[in-house]
């Protein structure tokens, strides 16, 4: 099954936000390989939903899972894999054939008290 992306307004917002406190915190070259990262994730998760390394979040709403970016740094190049320990979760459901990615939160947040939906 072929599955069409839906990037949440929220989503969008958080993903400048990190790549934002990336670029301050650490640097351009950090900052492109954080984005790659995030990049790699949403274009796993639109390949396949359930794939390895994402969770039902039944905490979080009906329907709504969750993909560490940790379980996508084997889908970049050496160069981002140096980013050791990425710290953000990708939150997203499935409806039909669209994969709709709502949130990028850090694992440091309690998640279930996040705007979610």
């Amino acid at each position: 099954m072929t599955f069409e992306l839906y990037l949440a307004p929220e989503a969008e917002a958080d993903i400048d936000d990190i790549l934002e406190w990336s670029v301050t915190q650490f640097g351009a070259a950090i900052r492109d390989g954080y984005e790659e990262l995030i990049d790699a994730a949403i274009r796993s998760i639109v390949d396949d939903p359930d794939r390895a390394g994402s969770h039902d979040r039944i905490d979080l709403g009906g329907g709504v899972r969750s993909l560490h970016l940790m379980s996508s740094r084997d889908d970049v190049s050496p160069n981002v894999r140096k980013i050791v320990k990425p710290r953000h979760f990708v939150i997203y459901g499935q409806v039909g054939n669209v994969v709709q990615v709502v949130r990028l939160l850090h694992e440091a947040m309690n998640l279930p008290e996040q705007r979610i939906l």
